[in-house]
């Protein structure tokens, strides 16, 4: 029976005429993580070319945005305590209206809300902005969970800790996957689990570079210097065990479940959760256009000033621009 090793840069793969159960699932994996890995690389690095971008050359418009909405927002919370001149309906339409207006504001505001703008979204919305953002962070604190002791935030007001237990808990995820990894690669490369001197020199080098990755949080490099284990470990890896093969492929499978769980976590850590605003998936955020983007933004500026200037006229004036906005929101 013909066998052939069958490899790639930073991959490995057994290929043979017959393959057994767990040699193709090695396989799979392999080329699961290889793949995976490379996506996180270019996604974070992609993320992080968008940010630039747009903190030189949008976020200027943002603030000015975010401004207008507020004024905006403020106005129109005016007319929901009018007895006349509004329908059931259409009071419906713009109390959804100011909280879409609300939630456009707290996405690109560097601080906790507060203030009147705080107070209108607490009195419109069925819960309470507190009480929201304690509920994702009870699902990032379960979801963080571990034996480690998470470092405790270190913001001395009260408007910044949401930000920073957010970005903490998401960070803490990221590292737990990491120590996960490290602890399954440490047993592989243990040279005192091993008897052949020539191997004990290798997981010797290994595991010094194991520990300099971790202590860098670099998963890519770990998860690399697996690979370069496992090849060196047998030349002809389609001659290993069912057993080794077994063993390996569970961890494997963990490891291709945190990286999915990384990359997937990746468009809400508050470095890039403001680009949502501008693409749906971390995928799609290379392809945002910038200049669109803009113009956009330049139309917005323009039919905001002008709302607000209709809205800040007298009562029966200011009632029929509004019923133009409503009916061309809804």
């Amino acid at each position: 029976m013909s066998q052939e090793l069958d490899k790639r840069p930073g991959e490995l793969s057994i290929k043979k005429s017959s393959l057994s159960k767990e040699q193709k699932t090695f396989n799979k994996l392999i080329q699961q993580i290889a793949t995976l890995r490379q996506e996180l690389a270019e996604l974070t690095a992609v993320l992080d070319k968008q940010r630039q971008h747009y903190i030189k050359f949008i976020y200027p418009f943002i603030q000015q945005l975010t401004d207008l909405r507020g004024q905006l927002a403020v106005l129109m919370n005016g007319f929901m305590t009018i007895s006349k001149g509004l329908s059931d309906h259409e009071k419906e339409d713009l109390r959804l209206l100011i909280l879409q207006l609300l939630n456009d504001i707290f996405r690109y505001q560097q601080a906790e809300p507060e203030g009147e703008l705080l107070d209108i979204f607490n009195a419109l919305s069925e819960t309470s902005y507190h009480d929201i953002n304690e509920a994702y962070l009870t699902k990032l604190r379960a979801a963080a969970a571990s034996d480690e002791t998470l470092p405790a935030p270190v913001s001395a007001t009260k408007r910044e800790r949401y930000k920073e237990e957010k970005e903490r808990l998401l960070d803490a995820l990221r590292r737990k996957n990491i120590q996960q990894l490290y602890r399954q690669l440490a047993k592989f490369f243990h040279p005192d689990l091993e008897q052949d001197p020539t191997k004990i020199q290798l997981k010797e080098e290994l595991m010094k570079q194991l520990v300099i990755a971790k202590e860098k949080e670099d998963l890519l490099t770990m998860l690399q210097l697996e690979i370069q284990w496992i090849e060196q470990e047998d030349r002809h890896p389609d001659s290993l065990t069912n057993d080794k093969l077994h063993l390996y492929n569970t961890t494997l499978k963990e490891q291709v479940k945190d990286l999915q769980e990384q990359i997937n976590s990746l468009f809400n850590h508050p470095k890039y959760e403001f680009l949502q605003g501008f693409a749906k998936t971390p995928q799609s955020a290379r392809f945002i256009d910038w200049k669109s983007e803009k113009n956009n933004l330049d139309h917005l500026l323009y039919g905001f000033r002008d709302i607000i200037s209709g809205l800040s006229q007298d009562t029966k004036s200011a009632l029929k621009v509004l019923k133009s906005v409503l009916k061309h929101n809804t």
